[in-house]
């Protein structure tokens, strides 16, 4: 009762470090017991639990994705997105940005597999949540908004929507060269990347034309 939750956090973080080292089996491993754990915690007490549960999900898609086992990431984001819908309802200031998080993960991979009509649901949704967001805190949130601009930029582009890339890619630079006035060394590459994005969806709206 004391100790088992020290055991799963332990587990999580033996877990990321594998996964940074590029031993993807033996992180699988130490995420797979630490969600046993925490499922058998969040039983007994899942206020505490779930998100801790939702987490480790989380990172065990991360983790399958980058072993291109596509199903069962998106097996482990769905459930993820389910347990902090649930908490979200009850605490929307706490968990609404892990469901937007979730959302934009679950996107990524979306679109990764090809599937862009579901990714852009997703990532439609997760910029709705992060502009209200950012309306009450937009230090804590105007980048996040600009990461799911960009990429809703990067989908449209794929999809030959290059308006709408252009409009979502502009805007994100807009903000991106705000923040990176305020930090330059934390925003510097994101500037540049939206400026490249954008300098490729110009270079093929002239293209198309």
């Amino acid at each position: 009762a004391a100790y088992e939750p020290y055991v799963a956090m332990t587990l999580n973080n033996l877990a990321a470090l594998h996964y940074n080292t590029n031993d993807y089996a033996q992180a699988a491993e130490e995420y797979a017991e630490a969600l046993e754990i925490y499922r058998r915690l969040a039983e007994a007490n899942p206020a505490a639990y779930e998100p801790y549960v939702a987490m480790t999900l989380n990172n065990l898609a991360a983790l399958h994705k980058n072993m291109n086992n596509y199903a069962q990431a998106a097996e482990e984001y769905d459930e993820a997105l389910e347990i902090c819908r649930r908490l979200a309802e009850a605490n929307p200031a706490a968990y609404e940005p892990y469901v937007a998080k979730t959302l934009n993960n679950l996107a990524v991979l979306h679109n990764d597999m090809n599937d862009y009509a579901q990714a852009a649901e997703e990532y439609d949704e997760a910029l709705v949540i992060r502009r209200r967001l950012a309306e009450a805190n937009p230090a804590a949130y105007k980048p996040y908004v600009a990461q799911t601009l960009f990429n809703l930029a990067l989908l449209h582009k794929a999809k030959g929507n290059y308006s709408e890339a252009e409009a979502y890619a502009q805007e994100s630079l807009d903000i991106y060269r705000r923040f990176a006035e305020i930090s330059h060394a934390a925003f510097d590459g994101d500037v540049k990347d939206a400026e490249g994005l954008l300098s490729r969806i110009r270079e093929a709206i002239e293209n198309d034309d």
